[in-house]
């Protein structure tokens, strides 16, 4: 599930900025997840092909509200793209610590436990499951590697 800038704002009349497509973007995020589709897209215009720095930022914005990837309209786009919403090496690197100490945790009878000071706990856990889930490592070749 996806948002046309171009289209809505032409519809209201309206110029493709932040302010203007920040809501109807999260709103088509939270329609797509709630209904188990894949949401696609960021705030902002996808004709801006060419400013591939801009880009890397407004996609890497967009995968942490939640989105999992955009439609590209060139292919100078796709490698961005393609960055912006994997995992980080430093996320990846989270996520094996966090299943890593869940699988102790778990075998202590823990629902909960602390990594790096900070609490995990089940909503954290599926984020670093996501997040290994994402960069193709299961989450028990995560912990054996």
């Amino acid at each position: 599930m996806a948002l046309g800038p171009e289209d809505f704002c032409s519809a209201v009349g309206g110029s493709p900025e932040f302010d203007l497509l920040l809501q109807l973007n999260l709103e088509v995020l939270f329609a797509a997840r709630a209904a188990g589709l894949l949401p696609l897209g960021f705030v902002g215009i996808i004709g801006e092909f060419r400013d591939t720095e801009k880009l890397q930022q407004t996609a890497t914005h967009a995968r942490r509200l939640g989105f999992a990837g955009a439609l590209a309209i060139h292919p100078a786009q796709v490698k961005v793209f393609n960055e912006a919403f994997s995992p980080s090496a430093g996320e990846i690197e989270w996520a094996r610590s966090v299943a890593e100490a869940e699988r102790a945790a778990s075998k202590e009878g823990l629902g909960a436990f602390a990594v790096d000071g900070k609490m995990i706990d089940p909503p954290v856990i599926r984020r670093a499951h996501q997040i290994l889930a994402l960069s193709g490592r299961s989450t028990d070749a995560a912990v054996e590697n």
